[in-house]
């Protein structure tokens, strides 16, 4: 590409021909149509002839001077003219030029339209009496043309001058005039991307265009659809049209344009490729938490949000919503109750789209602001109608998925994604409780930053200063909604009615209309907006027998929750504390959730005794444990592993406020204090219990051991997670890690085969020999163990051993 700049001596000079693109420099560009006078690249090979320019040609240089003039004075000291900046005697060049010629018209920074047969005598354009020039605008054969098709759609900004050089406004003033001249949509001309159309559409913007050459009725609109061709000048339109087709119809994009949310009208090769890059975004699914909140809600409950006047207003045009309030409000819950109702609103207009996400404390995965991005991008894609040509470049860019895309590259590809919506519902549950909050914040901000006229953001938290004073920079004061308890209080009622009704447990006191109506009383006194705080009260109120255990319970609620929860732990039986201990340390600091066949595991081991699992002492039932911990522990089932086997009931905290205060000191203050989690002793017990539990394996492992063996897969693949987060991995653990890091020692194998830290991805292998195993020292150095490493070393690892995928220990 070369670009044309004036001298400091006012001379015309050419640039050298710059072939990589980050080093053009700014530029502007010229439309117009081609006369009989025009300046050729031959004409400026001697550029010191300038100034006796041939008179033939007057015309010409005059357009070369507007474009000269005009960039400067929009400070743009380069710019670029089609007559004469090609050397279309070089075959090769040419055919460059043209296959890459929208992409200069769209990189351009200004594109002026010069229009020679449109009069403007008028000192001011835009006044009345200057309006005679629109019936030439209208007639002009710059729209008859077929290479200013592309020249009109590519730039950003394209600004229309009359003959003499007076400005008439741009596309985008002017759009509804071009629009009734072109039959070219509007948001096409304010920007839209155009492969956002239909192929027939983007054909029929360019009926009744001419073209000098007859093959350049297809050449023409290669930039278009983004197609190279190779130029066959001898061809002719017909058979130049019937390869342009026939690419468009092989192209990866093409095949991508069928309509993705319908299933009955997605190839075979298109549903491949969209699961290869949700395969790659590897994003959590949301829909476990949807699910999860949704099954708890009563009826009728978040009619007030979905009702009111705030709302409708956020539904109908684009802008952010902050829902905040106190821990155990029912924020979770209310986003269940929007997502429900934006969902339904969507269904059957393919033209919007309910995307959603959870943070969750109780999943690693829902922790992290960038697997929130994938996750969103994945739902915008399911529901999307073309796949953007972005994805596709990222996809192809990150090794065809074999690397994760960059945050940055997520964000772009995300908005063009957006883009493709008339209105994009996004909905982020528990901002609190993302464990990266600056980054978190960092990433909405971006979002906003955007300004996109079709995203509707709504977000819950806690009223948390962090969150506050980074919201407050683009959520309008009048946009945040405090979960007051006057507010709620409503809904908690339903709520305690509902459970009364229902409840297998709380039944009992149906018959009594008055029984009922004190539990009610009491139970709204004391919530004070907290559904979590009525949840608990009502589990407790549901374990009495008698009429005066009920009123005795009910006389002595515990005024928070911290003090529910101390009288709820203090409340298991002694015969049950070791098994809650051990039950809570888990859940509180696994690496995943954990379904209820591996929490009746962890009840089984004692990391002081030896053998430290006892599988006589495995749950018999696993739901017991949901009776040894009472209302601080959940299950829900996990159909988001449909995919990947059999569906799974999860064990969990039951809530976000449970996990702080097994972790806070106000726990240490109360009568439970030997329930409290220390995060370095917890990882310590958590990573002694996965080693002792893997070195418990004799070989040859089987599948049925595999099989009989819940916990086996958790403890190869994260006991090195837990041993990172001890303090320095303590030299105790990491003494008992040196009992599996020796290829001697029968478990190594069997943890290889279960896991290999060198593939994650892969499946266990349990044909997996010896022979195909690499050295500890490799294993410990991959997975970022300094003490092990240092242990290997001083018993005299082999530092030079090669395999594996990185070669060696020290790569």
């Amino acid at each position: 590409m070369r670009l044309l700049y004036i001298e400091t001596d006012g001379k015309l000079r050419w640039t050298k021909d710059i072939i990589r693109s980050e080093e053009i420099p700014p530029y502007a560009i010229l439309s117009h149509t081609w006369g009989e006078e025009e300046v050729v690249f031959d004409d400026l090979k001697s550029l010191d002839g300038v100034k006796d320019i041939n008179a033939e040609k007057e015309a010409g240089w005059n357009k070369i001077r507007f474009c000269a003039q005009q960039a400067e004075r929009d400070g743009l000291h380069y710019f670029w003219v089609d007559t004469c900046c090609i050397d279309k005697s070089n075959s090769q060049e040419l055919q460059e030029a043209i296959n890459s010629m929208f992409r200069w018209y769209q990189n351009a920074k200004k594109c002026y339209v010069y229009l020679s047969d449109v009069e403007c005598s008028a000192p001011d354009a835009d006044s009345e009496s200057s309006r005679r020039w629109k019936p030439a605008f209208r007639k002009s054969r710059w729209f008859t043309r077929g290479w200013t098709l592309q020249e009109l759609l590519a730039p950003t900004s394209v600004a229309f001058y009359s003959k003499e050089r007076e400005l008439l406004g741009d596309k985008q003033s002017l759009k509804d005039t071009i629009h009734e001249i072109t039959g070219i949509p509007s948001d096409a001309l304010l920007g839209k991307q155009v492969s956002d159309f239909g192929v027939d559409e983007r054909f029929s913007w360019a009926d009744n265009r001419q073209t000098t050459r007859p093959e350049d009725g297809a050449y023409c609109l290669l930039g278009i659809f983004d197609i190279h061709l190779p130029l066959i000048y001898s061809e002719g339109k017909e058979k130049a049209l019937k390869r342009l087709k026939k690419e468009i119809r092989e192209s990866r994009e093409h095949v991508l344009s069928v309509p993705v949310d319908n299933t009955n009208t997605r190839s075979q090769s298109q549903a491949e490729r969209l699961g290869k890059v949700c395969s790659w975004l590897s994003a959590p699914d949301p829909s476990t938490n949807y699910h999860k909140a949704h099954k708890q809600r009563q009826a009728e409950t978040g009619l007030w949000l979905l009702e009111s006047a705030k709302f409708a207003e956020w539904k109908s045009a684009a802008s952010r919503l902050w829902l905040y309030g106190i821990p155990g409000c029912g924020k979770t819950i209310l986003s269940s109750t929007i997502i429900e109702h934006l969902l339904q609103h969507c269904h059957d207009d393919t033209s919007m789209v309910t995307a959603y996400f959870f943070f969750d404390f109780n999943d690693i995965q829902k922790l992290d602001p960038e697997l929130m991005l994938r996750s969103l991008l994945c739902q915008l894609l399911q529901r999307s109608f073309t796949i953007p040509k972005g994805i596709d470049a990222l996809y192809s860019s990150c090794e065809n998925g074999r690397r994760k895309p960059s945050l940055h590259a997520l964000l772009e590809v995300t908005r063009q994604a957006m883009q493709q919506f008339t209105d994009v519902y996004a909905v982020l549950d528990a901002l609190d409780e993302c464990t990266q909050r600056s980054e978190l914040m960092d990433v909405l901000e971006t979002v906003a930053g955007w300004q996109l006229d079709n995203l509707h953001l709504l977000m819950t938290s806690r009223k948390e200063r962090d969150i506050e004073s980074s919201l407050e920079s683009y959520v309008y004061k009048e946009d945040t909604v405090c979960l007051q308890s006057d507010i709620v209080d409503k809904d908690i009622q339903r709520y305690i009615q509902e459970r009364l009704s229902k409840d297998k447990d709380l039944v009992k006191w149906k018959k009594d209309a008055d029984i009922r109506q004190e539990i009610e009383v009491v139970l709204m006194r004391g919530a004070r907006g907290m559904f979590r705080w009525a949840a608990c009260q009502l589990d407790a109120l549901g374990e009495c027998l008698t009429r005066k255990m009920l009123h005795k319970s009910l006389r002595t609620l515990p005024p928070t929750l911290d003090k529910t929860y101390d009288r709820i732990l203090c409340a298991i039986s002694e015969k049950h504390a070791e098994y809650a201990m051990r039950i809570l340390q888990w859940l509180t600091f696994s690496a995943r959730p954990l379904s209820v066949e591996e929490v009746a595991e962890v009840v089984a081991i004692d990391v002081e005794r030896d053998p430290a699992f006892d599988r006589d002492e495995v749950l018999e039932d696993p739901l017991d444990a949901l009776k040894i911990c009472s209302s601080l522990v959940t299950i829900t089932t996990n159909k988001a592993e449909r995919r990947r086997g059999p569906v799974q009931q999860i064990i969990a905290l039951a809530h976000y406020s449970v996990h702080e205060y097994l972790v806070s000191n106000r726990i240490k203050q109360g009568q439970a204090k030997q329930y409290s989690m220390q995060e370095v002793e917890c990882h310590n017990a958590i990573a002694k219990g996965c080693l002792r539990y893997l070195t418990g394996f004799q070989p040859p492992a089987s599948k049925e051991v595999l099989e009989g063996s819940a916990l086996a897969k958790y403890s190869a693949k994260f006991w090195s997670n837990h041993l990172r987060k001890t303090r320095n991995e303590m030299e105790q653990v990491s003494e008992l890690a040196m009992s599996l890091m020796a290829i001697e020692e029968p478990a190594y194998l069997i943890w290889i085969q279960l896991y290999d830290p060198d593939h994650p991805w892969r499946e266990p292998d349990l044909k997996r020999s010896l022979d195909s195993v690499l050295t500890p020292l490799y294993y410990a150095a991959l997975l970022g163990l300094r003490t092990i490493t240092r242990m290997l070393l001083n018993k005299g690892a082999e530092v030079n051993a090669q395999g594996g995928e990185y070669g060696n220990a020290l790569q």
